[in-house]
């Protein structure tokens, strides 16, 4: 489960949608916004278009198990960062989904 710290409040969506920078992928689509303080947040839209409950529910679970590991591994908990993935297509494999997603990860916080 992503620590309550690090999850995102659904009234910052629309502002990080617009401000935001983009890194589009296979699966989803990264979005992220700089914001001047507080830790390093995440929230996740799954749309219908990805299929019925349950998969929308297996990527939700993927991208979230994802997240933690993603958070420790690039030291992301103190950066002033919010950001929203976009699932437009369904996966799931651990692998692929994470490949792309570090991939994402990579390239939002190396160019900013």
């Amino acid at each position: 489960m992503l620590p309550y710290i690090h999850r995102l409040d659904s009234k910052h969506l629309k502002s990080i949608y617009n401000d935001g920078k983009k890194y589009r992928g296979e699966f989803g689509m990264l979005v992220v916004k700089e914001f001047d303080k507080g830790p390093c947040q995440f929230a996740f839209v799954v749309s219908k278009k990805i299929g019925n409950a349950v998969q929308r529910h297996a990527m939700t679970r993927l991208l979230r198990q994802i997240t933690i590991e993603t958070l420790k591994e690039y030291g992301l908990e103190n950066k002033p960062y919010k950001c929203q993935y976009i699932a437009f297509k369904y996966c799931n494999t651990y692998e692929k989904l994470k490949d792309e997603y570090s991939k994402q990860i990579r390239m939002a916080f190396t160019n900013s």
